[in-house]
């Protein structure tokens, strides 16, 4: 009877969220989007300091974003064994002729964090602050990947992008499929036994995760960057954040619905337009996060935060609360007997969610970026979990630094970029000749 009671109250409370949000977004904005007034307001604003930028705040998709650096993208499909189809993207010179991407060369490999896509790494306001194209530049074969579920990657070979199962998912299958099927993929389209793995936040996560359950995949890594690397983050400080963090995971499915978050985006950034809606992110983030921001400059907000964000799945966040929650880098925690859950002591006892074990990564040379200043993750937990084990572990804390600084700040390609290229080029002119020999690969 209880169970029906609170099943009943959280529908109703569902009724009261999303009832009128789904009126206003479909009657009201659409209405006031078309106001004379309102397209005054948004116009006014457009500002760009350089042509590159306004190419870049305006371009579509990351094929547009390379074409206003002088760059291409290419697109390659990856199937997962259990059936999405991702696109990672292969950036290559203008100039790059077929024979050229037949030759062997060193493979990077870069992946997104929470909520965003392949086009988070070329977000820099220049050229010069995209470490991509300094890396295609410098003789490298740069790949970037996608989540399943974005805006790049929402396809499945049986599944609808519009039903609760294909975004039943969450850093289990990111671990166990999405970056093992990416990067075997890679790594057979160029003929290379290993790879570099660059990840941003929680791009370093699923690197940690995929490498603590799957050994022949740590076989093929010869260096791990992490930039702001994720584990177990701190607890959120915010009332509103530790209220959603905190609260059981049927409520947080109760507000934001059992599929996609952050689906409406693009409509906010073509309602508010690029000025407006930088605003409303970079306040919303120092409101919910407290970030400062202040070695990023105006310029670069407006270019990063107009792609930043991507739809990802409920679940997947769902299980970073638990993360927190519990302080245990861990595998997502199914639904329990409601009996269990309500008797903590009962329920630790009978059910221990399995871990990520991190603490098996072994013998990996490993850089990790970060700033001191950065609420989301917890770096000496990170040290713990991985130093008793690595032989090779650079660490560069970098004073007043943020989360987003380790891609964007304005020294970014100071203090950030040449120490990882640096990093870079020793590992790969350390390595055998067979590594990068000039036999042909696949495009």
């Amino acid at each position: 009877m209880l169970d029906r009671i609170q099943s009943l109250f959280l529908f109703v409370l569902s009724l009261f969220v999303r009832v009128p949000l789904w009126f206003y977004g479909k009657y009201i904005l659409p209405l006031i989007y078309v106001l004379p007034i309102f397209q005054s307001y948004k116009t006014d604003n457009y500002v760009y300091s350089s042509k590159l930028v306004e190419e870049v705040v305006n371009a579509n998709d990351i094929i547009g974003i390379c074409r206003a650096h002088g760059f291409e993208a290419h697109e390659h499909v990856v199937k997962t064994q259990d059936g999405y189809l991702l696109t990672v993207h292969r950036i290559v010179s203008r100039h790059t002729t077929l024979r050229d991407l037949r030759l062997k060369r060193p493979v990077v490999y870069f992946h997104h964090g929470l909520l965003t896509n392949s086009e988070l790494f070329l977000l820099g306001q220049s050229t010069e602050k995209c470490l991509p194209f300094l890396l295609v530049e410098r003789g490298y074969d740069v790949w970037l990947g996608n989540n399943r579920g974005n805006k790049y990657s929402r396809k499945h070979i049986t599944l609808s992008s519009k039903s609760t199962q294909f975004w039943d998912f969450s850093l289990d299958e990111y671990a166990i499929f999405d970056i093992p099927d990416t990067l075997t993929y890679i790594l057979g389209v160029t003929h290379q036994q290993k790879l570099t793995y660059i990840g941003f936040s929680q791009g370093s996560s699923q690197a940690f995760a995929a490498f603590s359950i799957n050994p022949q995949l740590r076989d093929k890594i010869k260096l791990f960057i992490g930039l702001s690397p994720a584990m177990i983050p701190r607890s959120l400080s915010h009332p509103l954040a530790k209220f959603l963090v905190t609260c059981p995971p049927e409520l947080l499915y109760t507000i934001f619905g059992t599929r996609a978050i952050l689906p409406s985006t693009v409509f906010w950034q073509q309602l508010l337009g690029p000025i407006n809606y930088m605003k409303v992110v970079d306040w919303s983030l120092v409101y919910l996060f407290n970030w400062k921001s202040q070695h990023i400059s105006i310029t670069q907000k407006q270019v990063g935060y107009t792609h930043m964000f991507s739809p990802s799945s409920v679940k997947s966040v769902a299980h970073w609360f638990q993360i927190i929650n519990n302080k245990r880098f861990q595998m997502f925690q199914e639904d329990v007997s409601k009996l269990y859950s309500s008797v903590p002591s009962l329920h630790s006892k009978l059910h221990r969610c399995a871990p990520f074990p991190v603490q098996v990564i072994e013998n990996m040379p490993m850089m990790l970026i970060y700033g001191d200043q950065d609420i989301l993750i917890d770096m000496d937990t990170t040290k713990q979990n991985l130093m008793r084990n690595l032989n090779d572990l650079t660490l560069v804390e970098l004073p007043g630094y943020e989360h987003m600084d380790t891609l964007w700040s304005d020294d970014v390609v100071e203090l950030v970029f040449l120490p990882l290229i640096q990093k870079l080029d020793e590992v790969h002119t350390a390595s055998s000749p067979t590594d990068t020999d000039t036999d042909t690969a696949s495009d």
